[in-house]
């Protein structure tokens, strides 16, 4: 598959290859990984949760901004952790682990000094008990989006009412258009 087909897709982010490069889902992660930039410029791990095809670890592999010292991807779908690794080690992508696991059962035991835990999927992942396995002290950016069927997220207040953190070091929303709609996305980043 060449850069041009990942790009040409008249859907909405579908559970694609391709619909994971749609131009809202790649800025909402440039946006995260931006203001994570300016909070925690070295991290040690990342636990990146609802990975998906890692979308995310492939663009902190080219954003100088920020220093990851080892990316865990964790989806429950090991057809697209395994598509994520090959697309991965093409880019040359060597500090990345793939783990098939339910986020809601992590320990985070490799979580370490200067770890974060990412989760972009709050719509999509059911449960707090990923959150609520994440030792105190850690660093947590997460991502929400409205319009969605039966969700509960429509400010990142309701991210923080949800998933309570100690101290939030950033708060905001991002509108964005994909191919069938208008949404907003919000962030929250913070201690818990």
């Amino acid at each position: 598959m060449i850069l041009e087909d990942i790009f040409a897709l008249d859907e909405s982010s579908g559970y694609s290859l391709q619909g994971s490069f749609t131009p809202d889902l790649v800025f909402s992660k440039l946006w995260l990984m931006r203001e994570l930039a300016k909070i925690q410029p070295r991290v040690s791990t990342m636990y990146v949760l609802g990975a998906w095809y890692g979308n995310l670890a492939l663009l902190l592999t080219r954003y100088p901004k920020i220093q990851v010292d080892k990316i865990i991807n964790v989806d429950t779908n090991t057809e697209f952790l395994n598509t994520g690794k090959d697309m991965l080690d093409q880019a040359g992508a060597d500090n990345v682990e793939y783990m098939p696991a339910d986020a809601n059962e992590l320990d985070y035991r490799q979580l370490g000094r200067d770890g974060v835990v990412v989760n972009t999927s709050l719509n999509d992942i059911d449960g707090t008990e990923w959150f609520d396995n994440i030792p105190p002290g850690t660093l947590v950016a997460m991502q929400a989006r409205d319009q969605v069927e039966n969700e509960q997220f429509d400010s990142p207040d309701s991210i923080e009412q949800k998933f309570p953190l100690d101290q939030v070091l950033y708060s905001g929303s991002l509108e964005l258009e994909d191919p069938e709609t208008e949404y907003t996305r919000f962030m929250v980043i913070g201690i818990k």
